[in-house]
């Protein structure tokens, strides 16, 4: 992109001393900061300056980076802009490797997530139920394996001093159920809340009937489920078989796929086209979405932390009815702005 002259789109800030630009730029997002940068020649200098990324950076950025378990976490940064984006892409292990952070890129808002093992699960230390492998896609040393359980019951809980104040966060479940089993359909109750204060509780799903996965079709026109596909095709060739005289010869495949791909947009006709939602900008659903990871998660409740106190912030996922679930992996639980 070229970059226009500031002298052309924004004459008022090319007298100011770069300083002020910065002050200016400091009551924006990162995001919107980069986008200046890109518009006029007058931001890029601002936009590159430590004094903005420090200012993006949380004040207590060094603490956290001293605690991490990551030797990239020990590099030297050529610049605080480097640094910031090197937190946001590269999540560190803090807490002995129990709890990881990282950054959200758009805002500079602080995220976590807690290890599998930073979780209180019911009869998570006796190998009958669950145990403890390791897994090359995971970035913590073990994830939680459910061999069997009736009561599946699990917790977690963070200092609410250790999150970005002002800030809207929704924690969430990070697991995968590709080769479970007893969580078909089922209600799996979820609760988010400060302890000792008022508790949000929902009805989520663990699993759901592949059935109603979402695909893509060729055309590019938006994401329909599978069984919208297939009622579809059952109609389109009712109606295409149907309108032959009689006597006349069968249509053969290439006759079908021409009808087919020239009533596609039937297929759309009361469906909104869309583009795919990214799994890790909105997944407050009931049931699980997938990530750009190999795993899903799902949204467990939302809270605002307004700052200024240390609060506990407790996180509970429980299914108490009684049959047996196997197979479910867990991660951990995210907590990142909404």
């Amino acid at each position: 992109m070229e970059i226009t002259p500031e002298s052309d789109v924004f004459p008022v800030f090319s007298s100011l001393q770069e300083g002020s630009v910065v002050d200016i730029l400091k009551r924006l997002t990162p995001r919107d900061a980069c986008r200046l940068s890109a518009l006029a020649s007058v931001f890029l200098s601002a936009a590159e300056s430590d004094a903005l990324w420090t200012g993006f950076l949380p004040p207590d950025y060094k603490e956290i980076v001293d605690r991490s378990l990551e030797s990239s976490s020990q590099r030297h940064f050529s610049s605080k802009k480097e640094l910031f984006f090197s937190l946001c892409d590269s999540p560190l292990l803090i807490a002995g490797g129990r709890k990881s952070f990282w950054l959200e890129k758009k805002s500079g808002k602080k995220c976590y997530m807690l290890a599998a093992r930073e979780l209180a699960i019911i009869w998570g230390d006796t190998p009958e139920y669950w145990t403890w492998p390791s897994l090359p896609e995971s970035r913590f040393s073990e994830v939680a394996f459910l061999n069997n359980v009736c009561w599946f019951d699990v917790k977690g809980k963070i200092d609410t001093g250790m999150l970005s104040s002002g800030t809207k966060y929704a924690a969430y479940l990070v697991f995968d159920s590709r080769d479970s089993y007893g969580f078909e359909e089922v209600e799996v109750k979820s609760s988010v809340g400060i302890v000792g204060d008022e508790i949000t509780e929902k009805i989520i799903y663990l699993d759901k009937d592949t059935s109603e996965e979402e695909v893509e079709d060729e055309a590019g026109y938006g994401y329909v489920s599978i069984e919208k596909v297939r009622s579809w095709i059952n109609d389109t060739l009712t109606e295409l078989y149907s309108s032959q005289e009689p006597g006349e010869e069968l249509l053969g495949f290439e006759d079908v796929s021409a009808w087919m791909k020239n009533n596609l947009s039937q297929l759309h006709s009361s469906h909104e086209p869309q583009a795919p939602e990214d799994s890790t900008e909105s997944s407050d659903g009931p049931y699980p979405k997938k990530r750009g990871d190999r795993w899903l998660e799902i949204e467990l409740g939302e809270f605002f932390n307004g700052g200024g106190e240390n609060l506990e912030l407790q996180i509970s996922i429980t299914q108490h009815d009684g049959h047996w679930k196997h197979g479910l992996i867990i991660e951990g639980i995210e907590i990142r702005p909404k």
